[in-house]
């Protein structure tokens, strides 16, 4: 088992193109990092430099105590597991399970030793004469992944592992996972653009943005506390609310006006605003939709709105709502205490009143798009 450590890591294309710049973060040994961003934020470019993959232009990589900048892949004891599976045609499950450690000239007793306990693991041990094409999905993955497993290396690195399976099976490779690796019980890095893979899997979560780490903490970090307008909206579905607000000061009591709504904000916030010495200004509100509550009669505390459009989840209602200055704002209203009266007040075209609480606001300086709070 080993930690991995990135310092000042920069990759950089023919014609300039930069696609990571300047990334630092430590990886302790036996953590589960994810790396999460969308498209194009260069998550599998940094993966691929910790797997070799890709020279690093600027920066040092280590894997352990030792500096890896110029070790070829297969000489660094990680193993990948790929997007498309990777999977040899033309060889049964155990012999793609089994190609790597004859590689390295292993002997039988040892390679099936191996193989055969990850198949147990993976619950796979039926498929193992079987060739890829006759698998599922699902199936497959868990043969690349068996593939990694074999080779016991020090660091496991996966690459948007379940990006081509379907909802269900994405959501049961996904506790898969969890329980793999409290079995395997090492270190992974994992690289995904789905943000419930990264909240589920992660000990910490790394959010990227245009080759740049935006804010490195605990899935309940970055969803509590996101640093910056880009973390909070890219965290949580559906995203964040982001409003026009002005942010009052009166001593170092501060409050929030919206939308015709003027509320106080709680002590612990008004101290950090105070400790910073913010004054009034103006200031982008975010609200997340399940921290909103939903009035059936109109009183001096609530925001009015039309409803546009209704969805029905299941457990919760997704209701966009447009207001008079802001938009749409979408809400997230649980079903299970809605009478059958309330649930039909709320369909589309209806009037709605809302209202959200001081704790659940995140303030953001609408020119650095920086929390206030951060």
């Amino acid at each position: 088992m080993a930690s991995v450590t990135l310092e000042h890591v920069k990759k950089i294309y023919d014609g300039g193109v930069v696609a990571v710049q300047d990334f630092n973060l430590e990886i302790r040994d036996k953590e589960f990092v994810v790396f999460v961003g969308p498209s194009g934020c260069g998550k599998s470019t940094t993966l691929r430099m910790v797997a070799g993959l890709e020279d690093i232009s600027e920066g040092t990589l280590k894997i352990g105590d030792r500096v890896v900048n110029d070790v070829e892949p297969k000489d660094r004891d990680i193993a990948m597991v790929f997007q498309n599976y990777a999977l040899y045609p033309h060889l049964s499950v155990y012999e793609n399970m089994a190609f790597s450690l004859r590689l390295r000239h292993m002997d039988n007793e040892e390679i099936f030793r191996r193989v055969t306990q990850a198949a147990e693991i993976l619950g796979i041990t039926q498929y193992l004469g079987r060739k890829p094409k006759n698998l599922s999905g699902g199936q497959r993955q868990r043969v690349a992944i068996g593939r990694a497993i074999v080779r016991e290396p020090q660091v496991f690195l996966m690459d948007e592992p379940l990006s081509n399976l379907d909802a269900k099976l994405r959501n049961q490779m996904r506790a898969e996972i969890i329980l793999l690796r409290k079995r395997l019980d090492t270190t992974f890095i994992y690289v995904t653009h789905d943000q419930t893979e990264a909240m589920t899997l992660g000990d910490r979560i790394v959010i990227m943005k245009d080759g740049f780490i935006q804010q490195v903490g605990t899935p309940q970090e970055v969803f509590d506390t996101p640093k910056n307008l880009f973390v909070a909206g890219f965290i949580g579905s559906p995203q964040m609310n982001f409003l026009k607000a002005r942010l009052v000061r009166s001593g170092n009591e501060y409050s929030v006006e919206v939308l015709g709504l003027k509320v106080a904000l709680e002590s612990e916030k008004c101290q950090k605003l105070a400790e910073k010495n913010v004054q009034t200004m103006d200031i982008t509100l975010g609200v997340r939709p399940e921290h909103t509550t939903v009035r059936f009669s109109e009183d001096a505390n609530t925001i009015k709105g039309t409803i546009a459009v209704n969805e029905m989840m299941g457990s919760e209602l997704h209701l966009h709502v447009e207001t008079a200055d802001e938009g749409r704002v979408i809400l997230r209203i649980p079903t299970i205490d809605l009478t059958p009266e309330q649930r039909a007040g709320l369909a589309g075209g209806n009037a709605l009143h809302f209202t959200f609480a001081s704790k659940v606001m995140h303030l953001f300086d609408p020119e650095t798009e920086e929390s206030l709070l951060f």
